[in-house]
């Protein structure tokens, strides 16, 4: 009887200290969320909360990437203001939030064109020519194909080569110099072994000298543009007014088909 008692004694104890950190907690919790710091983040999160935009899958072969939303975190951001006790709107943090439907989990289908979203373009050269030059040396971000042995890290590379030895090569240069975006520039429907689980992307817009009257009309925000070697620079100039005219900034691929806001 002595030890039954005894253990009904400890039960209660344990179930008193039980509800004791319950309560503590619940006061804790209640004086947090009536503190006027906490009070002005929540008052916020309404406002500055964004929701996800999901990728758009086309024809199960092509993909437009989504963009990610954000999620104010109250509690981080009140665990910043705490030293201070005061509020302080550049302390706030935000949680990333994914989408649903996310390039991230459909790196088989092949991107098409970047998120409208991001008021962005990217422009991009067959080579490392006049033309790729003269942006990079008025602070143009600049993506140009390779498909040799040439390497400039002054640009964003993007691996275009057809051979298994050259693209390896290629790859291995990049992943030393840490500028691999591990994208690949995709010719046909049809993905190359290299290319697995890698970003693929088609240009939707190619502008060469004989099309450039109509295609320089088509340009809006998301296009990915393949600039062709027949381009002159008084054409590329062209281009680049209408890209202006649009207050359309000029980004590198990588940061285009991104779904980081």
């Amino acid at each position: 009887m002595i030890i039954i008692k005894k253990f009904f004694e400890y039960i209660g104890i344990i179930g008193i200290c039980l509800l004791s950190f319950y309560y503590t907690e619940k006061v804790a919790l209640y004086v947090k969320n009536k503190n006027p710091i906490m009070k002005s983040i929540k008052d916020l999160k309404d406002t500055l909360d964004v929701g996800y935009i999901d990728s758009t899958i086309i024809d199960d072969i092509y993909i437009i990437p989504g963009l990610n939303g954000q999620e104010l975190n109250a509690n981080r951001s009140f665990s910043n203001m705490q030293e201070k006790s005061v509020y302080d709107k550049s302390k706030l943090v935000f949680n990333e939030v994914r989408p649903v439907i996310s390039i991230e989990d459909n790196k088989d289908k092949i991107i098409i064109r970047g998120n409208k979203e991001k008021n962005s373009v990217s422009l991009i050269f067959e080579n490392v020519n006049n033309l790729s030059k003269y942006l990079h040396q008025n602070n143009y971000k600049v993506n140009v194909l390779i498909n040799s042995e040439d390497y400039d890290l002054n640009y964003e590379l993007i691996n275009d080569s057809n051979s298994d030895k050259i693209y390896n090569n290629i790859e291995t240069f990049l992943t030393k110099n840490k500028v691999n975006k591990n994208i690949c520039y995709i010719k046909s429907d049809e993905i190359p072994k290299n290319c697995k689980n890698k970003y693929l992307f088609k240009p939707s817009l190619i502008i060469n000298h004989s099309n450039i009257s109509t295609e320089k009309n088509k340009i809006s925000s998301g296009e990915i543009i393949l600039i062709k070697d027949s381009i002159t620079l008084t054409e590329l100039n062209i281009i680049l007014n209408q890209i202006k005219y649009q207050d359309l900034k000029i980004v590198p691929l990588s940061e285009l088909i991104s779904e980081n806001n």
